[in-house]
Formats: structure tokens, sequence, C-alpha cells
């Protein structure tokens, strides 16, 4: 597949509509596709299954109520298209296109490899299966749920369980690539899994399937996206990482962090927390770049209180001049706490607090904020772990 496409958000976003249309495509052609032998073999698997998960008894599940079928409908049909869509979106409009280009290669494989059982190892949903005496939970409260369903998915295509494999795919992206939401993501997405379990449409072997399915999707997904990178750097470095703009989405060039430094000490660390920062969706306010060498003063406060984190790079000695009220590090910091930013410190060059006694009184609230530690080992992980201390705008 061309890089040209996989390297702009137009041409990503074409292959998950190509997606959606050979889906729907299949499920409408599915009588025409298959054998009276392919059913044979799709029921002898669902014994299988059966077997293997020790008959399981659903009749429990009947008497859950109207509450619980409302429930667990919801978060099948209702909220796993919904979760995958948010994300999409969110990884749409990211910086980085890496993201969004390793979920949709994620998605595509899953399907592809997918389609292979669908097609030659039809096996039916549980409660499709009369020896599972199992039933469809969504039924207590409508039946309109699964007719609907039934226009992407046929009734014979469990194995393995989609939702799962795709759920893995966007939980395996969203912690990868640091999404802000990750957490209630992951509990949703696995939300998602139990209830195509608990409704009573996919066996145990269709989600421990479709679970490695997505985790292998994925990782080959991040693989491919390598190789993407790796080539296009070599005729393009430029948009290696951002990806072509075919598509006409404005990104978001709105500060949110005020870079606070000593000049004689930090300044080559500060603009690698700008740099650093940047490739992870914050922009950065740095004085030299924004204000020019000689305009400070008021100016210069007003954009602290204009974004909502504060990064001060504490070098060796950096604090050294603070008990001078005319100090300019003095003036951001106690600034930036009178205004209550998010104050971020990034001790570098094993820095040291001075005693407390030495520290002047408007700055003694920065040695209660947690820091990050730079290390030159772990580069990358400490400009994450700053990352995740910033709030978005």
């Amino acid at each position: 597949m061309s890089h040209r496409i996989l390297n702009n958000r137009l041409g990503l976003i074409f292959i998950l509509l190509a997606l959606f249309i050979v889906n729907y495509t299949q499920t409408q052609m599915e009588a025409n596709l298959k054998t009276p032998a392919h059913y044979e073999t799709g029921y002898k698997i669902a014994q299988a299954f059966m077997d293997l998960e020790g008959n399981l008894d659903f009749s429990q599940f009947g008497g859950l109520g109207e509450g619980a079928a409302i429930a667990h409908s919801i978060t099948f049909y209702v909220l796993f298209p919904v979760l995958l869509l948010m994300v999409g979106v969110g990884l749409l409009f990211r910086r980085e296109i890496t993201p969004f280009r390793v979920m949709t290669l994620g998605l595509a494989i899953s399907y592809l490899i997918a389609l292979s059982f669908f097609i030659f190892f039809p096996v039916p949903e549980r409660w499709a299966f009369p020896p599972a005496n199992a039933i469809l939970l969504s039924d207590a409260w409508s039946t309109g749920w699964v007719e609907f369903y039934r226009s992407f998915r046929a009734l014979d295509n469990s194995f393995p369980s989609l939702p799962a494999a795709f759920t893995l795919v966007m939980i395996f992206v969203c912690y990868r690539y640091r999404f802000k939401f990750k957490n209630p993501i992951c509990l949703v997405g696995l939300a998602v899994v139990l209830s195509s379990f608990t409704l009573g449409i996919h066996w145990v072997p269709d989600l421990l399937m479709g679970g490695f399915l997505g985790i292998f999707s994925v990782s080959l997904a991040v693989l491919w996206d390598h190789r993407i990178v790796d080539k296009i750097k070599k005729v393009q470095p430029e948009l290696a990482t951002q990806g072509a703009r075919v598509i006409r989405i404005k990104l978001s060039e709105k500060k949110t962090t005020f870079i606070s430094y000593r000049r004689e000490t930090g300044s080559i660390m500060a603009r690698i927390v700008q740099s650093e920062l940047k490739k992870r969706g914050h922009m950065s306010f740095l004085d030299v770049d924004d204000l020019g060498p000689k305009q400070f003063g008021e100016r210069l406060l007003r954009e602290i209180e204009s974004v909502p984190n504060f990064v001060v790079v504490l070098s060796p000695g950096s604090m050294d001049r603070c008990e001078a009220q005319d100090d300019w590090l003095r003036r951001e910091i106690s600034h930036a706490i009178t205004t209550h930013r998010n104050i971020v410190p990034l001790m570098v060059d094993e820095f040291e607090y001075p005693s407390k006694e030495s520290i002047p009184e408007d700055l003694e609230e920065l040695l209660h904020h947690n820091g990050v530690t730079y290390s030159h080992e772990y580069f990358a992980a400490t400009f994450d772990k700053l990352s995740d201390f910033l709030q978005k705008a």
C-alpha cells in the first residue's frame, strides 16, 4: 500500500471507510458465500467450544431482569461504537499522525484476519446454538438492537470476537501513545468485552482469540509504522511524524505551558523541553522566541497567567540569586504560585534545593510540588513523565 496514502489523515479515513463498506457487503452476501458444509463445520466448532467451557449454564442470566439487559445492551451496542469513534477522532486531531495510523492499521489487520475465519469457519453465536441453552439477553429489553446489529455482523461470525480485537487495539494505542483518557477507556472497553459474553453472543474462545488477534494486529501495525516513518524520513523528514496535511485539519497551536529557566545554566535545557513537549502535543511559551531578548516586564507575567502549566528548569545554582527581589526567575516562580498555575519543576544535573531557611517565603510552596528528574539515559521517559504532569488547555 502506498506510503502516500498511509501518511495523510484523509488516506487513513478512506481505509476505515473501505473496511466498513467491505464488512457491510460481506454481511449482506453472507448467505451466498457459504455451503451447508460450512455451517456443519461451524456447529462442530461450537460444540467443541461448549465442551471446552465445561457446558457453562446461562440459565441464570435470564433472571437478571430488564435493568441488567438494558445496561449490558447499551454497553455493547451503543458504548462500543461511540468509544471507537471518540478515540478515533481524538487521535485524528493529534499533532502526530502515528497514533491514528497505528490504530487504523491495527483495526484493518484485525478485520482482514478475522474475515477469513468468518468465511471458512462460521461459528454461530452462543444464543444461536440450541445445545448451549442460552438466550440473547438484549431481547429482554428490545429485539431492535440485534436486528440493527445484524446489518454489520452475520449470525455465525462470532469467532474470533471483533469487539474484543478492536477493543484491545484501541486500549493498546491509548496507553502506548498516552491518550488523555486512557484509563476510563480501558475500563469501558473491558466492560464491552464482558457484555458480549453476558448477552450470550460470544464464546470464551471467541474472546480469547479476539484479544490475541488485537494484540498481534496492533503490534504488527507498530512495526509497519516504523517502516513507513523510516522510508519517509529519507525523502521528506518533516512529514515523518506529523504526516501530510491533505485533509485540512487545523491542529491546535494554543500554548499550554510556560517554561521558566535561569539563562546562564538552563537555556539549552529549556529549548530541549520546548521541543520534546511539542512532540507530545504541548505548545510552550519560551521568552526568547515569543517576546525577544528585551521585552519583559508585565507582558511576561501576563503570559504566565495565560497558560495552565508552568515548568521551571532547575539546574545547579539556578536558585542562588532568588533572594533578590528583582530576580526574574524568582518573580516568574512567585507569580506562578500566586496565580495557582500547575507548577512542575524539572531537576537537571543533580540539582538540589537550597536549605529552607535560604528560600524566600514567596517561593516556599515550590518545595511541595511534584517534580521530574531529568535522566540522559531515560531521555524519552523523562519527557513522557513531564508531559503526563501537564494539563491540556
